[in-house]
């Protein structure tokens, strides 16, 4: 089978926004340029001198600087260039994240919604002459669920493989009831959710984490193994019978904490109980990374329901552009199940 990298990335340049409708043109953000930078940005990892403005709120623009990606590759103007950059890693097919929309918190669900429907529509220009080597994800807006159930239609007849949400989604977890339309639409087109480090949440934003290289890596993650806990903990799966879930570049060395902890709170207190080979009986897929004790966490993952990605386009602690040659070179994991990791379980989890 094809080795699919489970968790890439665009860079958005501000072409993707010549797709906003005409009607839409009030909520185009705003490239943002100084020679200094402001004072509560300077300490940031991704602090640069270029900021979207968008809704009032600046954020950091074209994710941190490194030379390990030619020009066009990152932002995918020079889609031929990126092609090749995967022929050369080894890699068949891309399923490709946003990078903006990870941390975006918007007051205007109308801006959230306009700005998905540009960037949707944008991507699936992009990857449609690619022959499926480049997959993407529907960006929804979950507070307008009419709109965004009609703009998952649209992204499932235009070669969406998934659909992303973040840890939280406004203040609410995953297991939050006003999301079941999503997930019921989502198990109908036989599309999976796709959980990225990240969240939109306004509470969890507030809430300062650190600054700089000094800042707590464990904060962007957790979300996303709050997200897992919620809907492992759920109705969720039981209600979705056929809906798979994906926690993506949180790492994989956390599952067996957190399986343990919910089966001592499950013994002690009479919660829902699950069986040694819980992700599979859930449907819950979860990218590794290289460096991690495999051997350990295939313990409580099985063969069947780990992933790979690079995290190509970014430059940060998750990124490893040769992690499928890096384990598949490991000799302390049998080859069928290494294959399983880096071709297999990403095909089965996105329906490739």
């Amino acid at each position: 089978m094809p080795i699919v990298d489970a968790d890439t990335h665009v860079v958005e340049a501000p072409c993707i926004w010549n797709y906003l409708a005409k009607s839409d043109e009030i909520h185009r953000p705003a490239v943002v340029s100084m020679d200094e930078v402001p004072e509560a940005y300077k300490q940031r990892m991704m602090a640069g001198r270029q900021f979207w403005l968008i809704d009032g709120k600046m954020y950091g623009m074209g994710g941190l600087p490194t030379d390990m990606y030619a020009p066009g590759t990152r932002d995918l103007t020079d889609v031929p260039a990126r092609l090749a950059h995967m022929d050369r890693l080894g890699v068949d097919t891309q399923v490709i994240y946003p990078s903006i929309f990870l941390n975006l918190v918007l007051k205007n669900p109308a801006t959230e919604l306009a700005l998905s429907k540009a960037y949707n529509r944008w991507l699936a220009d992009v990857c449609a002459p690619t022959k499926n080597r480049m997959r993407w994800l529907v960006t929804p807006a979950p507070r307008l669920m009419s709109e965004t159930l009609s703009e998952i239609d649209w992204g499932q007849a235009h070669g969406a493989c998934g659909i992303l949400l973040r840890g939280y989604e406004g203040d609410s977890t995953l297991d939050d009831p006003d999301l079941y339309p999503l997930y019921k639409k989502a198990q109908d087109l036989n599309m999976p959710i796709c959980v990225h480090i990240g969240t939109n949440s306004p509470s969890y934003h507030s809430i300062s984490h650190g600054t700089g290289f000094r800042g707590n890596i464990v904060a962007t993650i957790s979300p996303t193994m709050v997200a897992f806990s919620a809907l492992m903990a759920s109705e969720v799966p039981e209600k979705f019978p056929k809906l798979r879930f994906g926690f993506i570049e949180a790492g994989s060395e956390w599952l067996p904490y957190a399986i343990n902890k919910t089966r001592r709170w499950a013994k002690r207190f009479g919660g829902k109980e699950h069986s040694e080979k819980m992700l599979a009986d859930l449907r819950f897929y979860i990218t590794c990374e290289t460096h991690e004790d495999l051997p350990q966490v295939l313990r409580y993952a099985g063969p069947d329901n780990l992933m790979l990605g690079t995290d190509y386009g970014h430059a940060d602690t998750s990124t490893e552009l040769g992690a499928h040659k890096v384990l598949l070179a490991r000799t302390d994991i049998a080859p069928n199940v290494a294959k399983n990791i880096t071709e297999v379980n990403a095909a089965k989890f996105y329906g490739l």
